[in-house]
C-alpha cells in the first residue's frame, strides 16, 4: 500500500502503524510526521522506489512531542542532511529537556521492537538517539502561521488537549487535514482510543475546530487515511467513544471499579489491535491520564456550579 499518492501534491509513506506524508509545492516540499527510528529508513526507500528525490525535500515537520511522532527525525536527517527540522515553539522547548528525550528513547525502543514483531518494519530501533535528538529543531512555525510551498500552502492550527504544544496542519487547496492524534487513535474498522492526555475540554475544542474544516481527506498519524463516508464515520465514531469513556469513568468512580479496576477496564478495552504497538506500561499510564482528565473536568464543573450558587446568594444579599 505504501507509498501511495493521495492527491497530485500529497503522497502517503510509511506503513499502516506510522504514516509519513509528503506535500510537494512548486517552491518547497515538506515531510510531515517522521515515525520512529525503526521505520524512518523505510520512508526513504519508499521515496526512492516512487522516484521521489529525497534531496529535493526541504523540511520535516514534527506535529507534537510524543516519541512515536519524533524519534524517526534524526534518522531521516542523516539520510537527508538538507532537511530543516521544524515544529511549533512548545514542542521545540520540550525537546530541549533531557528527561523528555529519555522517555522518547525508551518508547522508541519498545515500539520499534513491537513493530518488527508485527512485520511492519525489518529494522531495529536506533541505539544512539539521545545525542541526535538534542539540537534537532532548526526552525519554528507557530499556530496561525501559513507555510507557502508554492502553488499549495500549509496552515498551522493550534491543537491542545492531546499533548502540550500540539499542532494540526491543513492544506486548504487540497482540503487535506493532517490531524495527527487529535481526533483520536483509530483501530479499524470500528474502535477508537480517546486520547485527551492533557485536558479534555481543550481536546474537545480542538476536535470541534478540526471537524468544522470539513476536510475531503483526514490524515492521522496512524492507521490509514479517510475520505467520503469513511471520513464521516471516523468523526462520528470517535465522538461517540469520547462520550462512552466519560460516562464509564464517571460511573466507575463511584462503583466497584474505582481505582485500579477502572484503569484495567479501560486497558482491556483499548489495548487491542493496532494499539498493541505500544507497551503495556505506556498504555496503562495513558489510561490513568484519561481517568485523571475526566476527573479534572468534573471537578471544574462542580467548582463552577458552586461558585455560581455562592455568587447568587451574595447578589441576593
Amino acid at each position: 500500500m505504501y507509498p501511495k499518492p493521495l492527491t497530485d501534491r500529497i503522497t502517503v509513506l510509511g506503513n499502516h502503524y506510522l504514516q509519513t506524508y509528503l506535500v510537494s509545492g512548486d517552491d518547497m516540499s515538506i515531510l510531515i510526521e517522521p515515525g520512529i527510528s525503526a521505520t524512518a529508513n523505510q520512508v526513504v526507500r519508499q521515496m526512492r522506489s516512487a522516484r521521489i528525490d529525497p534531496f529535493a525535500i526541504d523540511r520535516l515537520f514534527l506535529t507534537h512531542a510524543h516519541g512515536d511522532h519524533i524519534t524517526g527525525a534524526p534518522i531521516l536527517k542523516r539520510a537527508m542532511p538538507q532537511l530543516v527540522v521544524t515544529t511549533a515553539p512548545k514542542t521545540a522547548r520540550l525537546l530541549e529537556k533531557e528527561k523528555v528525550r529519555q522517555v522518547f528513547i525508551r518508547d522508541d525502543h519498545d515500539t520499534g521492537v513491537r513493530l518488527k514483531q508485527l512485520g511492519a518494519t525489518a529494522e531495529s530501533p536506533a541505539p544512539d538517539l539521545n545525542e541526535s535528538l538534542g539540537g534537532l529543531i532548526k526552525a519554528e512555525v507557530a499556530p496561525g502561521e501559513t507555510m507557502d510551498l508554492g502553488g499549495v500552502s500549509v496552515v498551522v492550527f493550534d491543537a491542545p488537549g492531546h499533548c502540550i504544544g500540539g499542532v494540526a496542519l491543513w492544506v486548504p487547496e487540497e482540503k487535506v487535514l493532517f490531524c495527527s492524534d487529535y481526533l483520536g487513535f483509530f483501530l479499524p474498522p470500528d474502535q477508537f482510543v480517546p486520547n485527551f492526555y492533557v485536558d479534555l475540554n481543550d481536546y474537545l475544542t480542538t476536535f470541534d475546530t478540526l471537524a468544522k474544516l470539513n476536510a475531503d481527506w483526514i490524515c492521522p498519524g496512524h492507521c490509514g487515511v479517510y475520505t467520503g463516508e469513511a471520513r464521516r464515520r471516523f468523526i462520528d465514531q470517535s465522538l461517540a467513544e469520547i462520550e462512552w469513556v466519560r460516562h464509564h469513568v464517571a460511573e466507575g468512580l463511584t462503583g466497584p471499579d474505582a481505582g485500579d479496576g477502572l484503569r484495567e477496564s479501560l486497558f482491556d478495552r483499548y489495548f487491542v489491535r493496532e494499539a498493541t504497538m505500544f507497551s503495556e506500561h505506556s498504555t496503562r499510564y495513558c489510561m490513568d491520564l484519561i481517568i485523571r482528565r475526566i476527573m479534572d473536568t468534573t471537578s471544574k464543573r462542580a467548582g463552577a456550579s458552586s461558585s455560581g450558587r455562592a455568587g447568587g446568594v451574595h447578589a441576593d444579599e
